[in-house]
């Protein structure tokens, strides 16, 4: 699938991986919707790419974006992205009025505060973690890689969250995170009020980094959580996000609904996936027996030569 986001601003570059739909949401991944909105607030001319090999999702960062008829990788990852625009003097902040202090003060908060609570939730809570697993098994091609891809991910933030807040009493530090993000959830509440986006009529870079952490949150398949029921309980937050999907990302969910390539929600496993996936585990298993008995010494090989 590719899709155009607008047409007006140009930069060097030829398209933008990212993972895929899910639901009402043309990614289902944060950050990838972190810089869905930022280059949909931009203007920018570029092409949505997600109906990727399955090596390609499990080789490469997402989101990605590639120059020169997507051989050079330019910038990997929210920040890289929204830097190399800048670098490139396409700068949604600096055609606002608002003060840069301001835009980098609630910046912060919300990836000191909110980010790690989205994380927590995703990645850590058991409750969700498998959900969450298997809308990325998708597009990896399901066992073992997506399992392999969620253990790494999970270990990645428990270790971020034991050098930020140390490793004692882990699971007070849990709770912690998730009431600093519900007093950053009030307080977005409050800045944002009855305007369109966070600083008034025009939208920012801080508008794309709470909506792509926010959409997610509230449509996708952690809907149930607490903090995802704390966010929807706030009326302006939802039409925030509604709006944004709506007016900026809409033809874009459009499209990837109508296109066989990219699915936007979960679609049941096709058959020979199902006995794809039976094969590797039962592969995985009799290779996990046989290696027990062997370095356990149940089993012994020995090889004779004939001569």
């Amino acid at each position: 699938m590719s899709s155009p986001i607008t047409t007006e601003s140009k930069l060097a570059f030829t398209s933008l991986r990212i993972w895929p739909a899910y639901g009402a949401l043309p990614s289902f991944d944060p950050e990838c919707l972190c810089v869905l909105a930022h280059l949909a607030f931009s203007r920018l001319n570029v092409h949505i790419k997600s109906n990727l090999s399955r090596f390609i999702f499990a080789k490469e960062r997402l989101p990605l974006l590639l120059g020169d008829n997507d051989k050079i990788s330019l910038a990997v990852g929210y920040e890289a992205i929204v830097d190399h625009c800048r670098k490139s003097h396409i700068d949604i902040d600096e055609q606002s009025s608002v003060d840069v202090a301001d835009l980098l003060a609630l910046n912060a908060l919300i990836k000191s505060t909110f980010v790690p609570a989205v994380l927590d939730t995703f990645w850590l809570d058991d409750t969700y973690r498998s959900s969450i697993i298997n809308v990325y098994a998708r597009p990896l091609g399901g066992f073992p890689l997506a399992f392999i891809y969620g253990k790494q991910i999970t270990e990645k933030i428990k270790d971020q969250f034991s050098i930020t807040y140390g490793d004692k009493n882990f699971e007070q530090t849990r709770k912690t995170i998730f009431e600093k993000a519900k007093k950053t959830i009030d307080h977005l509440t409050f800045v944002l009020g009855k305007k369109p986006f966070l600083f008034g009529a025009s939208p920012t870079s801080v508008d794309a980094y709470v909506f792509g952490y926010l959409a997610p949150l509230i449509h996708g398949p952690a809907s149930n959580s607490g903090l995802a029921r704390y966010a929807s309980s706030r009326q302006n937050l939802r039409d925030f996000v509604d709006r944004i999907l709506t007016v900026y990302l809409g033809d874009l969910a459009r499209d990837s609904s109508s296109s066989e390539s990219v699915s936007t929600s979960v679609p049941a496993m096709p058959k020979e996936d199902r006995l794809r996936d039976k094969i590797a585990v039962i592969g995985v298993g009799i290779l996990t027996m046989c290696a027990y008995a062997y370095f356990s010494g149940l089993i012994r090989i020995e090889i004779n030569q004939v001569e």
